[in-house]
């Protein structure tokens, strides 16, 4: 026998049988029932959990939600077996997902906007996946317009701000950034242009490296962004939103939370169109998933071999992808980025056992291949004149070269010095044609030479280096300035600088270094 109806009412305040309702557990339950009433057999927790991101007490969320719908007289249940009696499902897997009702609850349901029932379109309104406008809606809404002086003053500060982030990391550009996005902001006349603004603020954050001032902008981007018609009036803002929040997260170390935010474009039509059709969108979206994938194969042991294998594919394939949409958007700096990441990674995966399992490549080529990316990288910076606010292309290179030297503790400097990372000289040959980029000029003597050129550029504030790339500089300083040398002052000065900024940096950086100091011979560690 069927029980009562449930009366779920979303406007003018949230009910559930005229009693007030927890939004999440609302939301969640409405969701649950429109996936089974489209025709699925349940509510996928990815879907859950891109609309409730940054959530940190997941399970308490699907608790109070369960919780509540006990106390609705709701029986949700969960898993990929609907037919199981809810009664003997497993409590412990239940923020899992999926969550499913039966056919006897659905019917009980139903959603109300004033007492009346709405339809499926309203319903998917509400949870948040759109609405469509008829163009006579989109034709009224619009108003004739006529470029005004105001819009000048918009776009000269957008202009100005722009340039300054185009010039790369400099500390006293900072005050003048804020200043000329403050300023765009203010003269903004649109809700476009204000979106605008705010994002390209919160991506130009991002690139000087301050996740700081990155952060605190993305969310005054996720406010102006918070109406569902936002989507459609402004899909291609909407669609580099949901990409700078996915960047925000992978940079404070929630791959988990990025990854979900990247699973949206899977769910909306509207966001797919734009990864489709905008060369430029869909190359951001495919380097983060790249980064995403690379840390789920690399940093995720609670993952399966295969699992770490397939997601390592991933990226490598994400990459090669990206690339692409970098040569069609001309955007050549992101080119070389990319270029670099598919040489750094490639090496990592054949390091871990992820890519080529059956070792057609010897470590030697896997190495030689990494440097012949990682050339090309450098080669468009050199001749374009990008990238030169970033070490990275030289940390690679030089991680790279010592890749196939041993991983454990040396018993002293004269076994440490018996290793044999790869020589200047056949580096070059692998990087030809694109060797020019290694210049003298540059430290290309020997691998310390190079890495201290790098280091006294940053010191001399030619170049203004983000923290995490000076720690790396300095490790590979200590690492070559002993191998070459021995007990060196370069190599003191590098482990000293180097323990000195390690507790400045993200807890995973920490464990990095630490081990990777640990691994320089006993005789240089007991100096310090």
């Amino acid at each position: 026998m069927l029980g009562p109806p449930i009366n779920i009412e979303i406007s003018p305040a949230l009910r559930v049988n005229e009693t007030a309702a927890r939004y999440q557990s609302l939301w969640l339950l409405i969701a649950i029932c429109h996936a089974c009433r489209s025709g699925k057999m349940s509510l996928p927790v990815h879907i859950v959990r891109a609309r409730f991101p940054g959530k940190a007490n997941w399970r308490m969320l699907i608790s109070r939600a369960f919780s509540d719908f006990e106390r609705w007289g709701v029986d949700v249940g969960w898993g990929h077996d609907v037919s199981r009696d809810i009664a003997l499902l497993d409590l412990r897997q239940r923020s899992k997902g999926p969550f499913w009702v039966d056919a006897a609850t659905l019917s009980r349901v139903r959603v109300l906007v004033d007492g009346a029932e709405i339809d499926p379109l309203s319903v998917a309104s509400f949870l948040g996946e759109g609405t469509t406008h008829t163009v006579a809606q989109r034709n009224v809404a619009r108003r004739n317009v006529v470029p005004s002086r105001d819009d000048v003053t918009y776009w000269g500060h957008l202009a100005q701000a722009l340039r300054l982030t185009r010039d790369g990391c400099v500390e006293q550009s900072h005050n003048q950034l804020n200043e000329h996005y403050g300023l765009a902001k203010a003269s903004a006349k649109t809700d476009f242009q204000r979106n605008l603004a705010v994002l390209k603020e919160t991506l130009a954050w991002r690139k000087m490296g301050n996740e700081h001032k990155s952060h605190e902008t993305l969310n005054d981007l996720e406010q102006l962004l918070a109406l569902p018609d936002e989507c459609n009036e402004m899909p291609t803002l909407h669609a580099m939103a949901h990409v700078a929040r996915g960047w925000d997260l992978y940079s404070r170390g929630d791959v988990q939370a990025a990854n979900v935010e990247l699973e949206k474009f899977a769910f909306n039509s509207n966001l797919q169109l734009v990864i489709r059709y905008n060369p430029k969108v869909r190359l951001e979206y495919l380097n983060l998933r790249a980064l995403v994938s690379k840390e789920r194969a690399l940093s995720q042991n609670h993952l399966s071999l295969e699992e770490r294998r397939s997601a390592a594919e991933d990226s490598i394939s994400s990459l090669s992808e990206a690339l692409q949409s970098a040569y069609e958007a001309d955007s050549i700096e992101a080119a070389q980025d990319v270029a670099a990441n598919i040489g750094f990674s490639s090496w990592l995966f054949w390091k871990g056992n992820l890519i080529d399992v059956e070792r057609a490549q010897t470590e030697h080529l896997s190495q030689l291949q990494a440097v012949s990316w990682i050339s090309l990288s450098e080669w468009i910076c050199d001749r374009f004149g990008v990238g030169g606010s970033s070490a990275w292309n030289l940390i690679f290179l030089l991680r790279v070269a010592r890749g196939n030297c041993n991983h454990f503790q040396p018993k002293d400097v004269k076994t440490f010095q018996a290793q044999q990372p790869l020589t200047l000289e056949s580096v070059f040959r692998a990087a030809q044609p694109f060797d020019v980029a290694f210049s003298k000029a540059k430290g290309f003597t020997d691998w310390s030479s190079a890495a201290a050129f790098a280091i006294e550029e940053s010191d001399t504030s030619h170049v203004q280096y983000p923290l995490l790339q000076v720690a790396n500089l300095l490790l590979e300083a200590a690492w070559y300035s002993t191998y070459e040398k021995g007990l060196c002052s370069e190599a003191y000065n590098a482990v000293e600088r180097l323990e000195g900024i390690v507790d400045k940096l993200q807890a995973k950086h920490r464990r990095f270094f630490r081990e990777s100091l640990d691994l320089l011979p006993a005789e240089l560690r007991n100096l310090i």
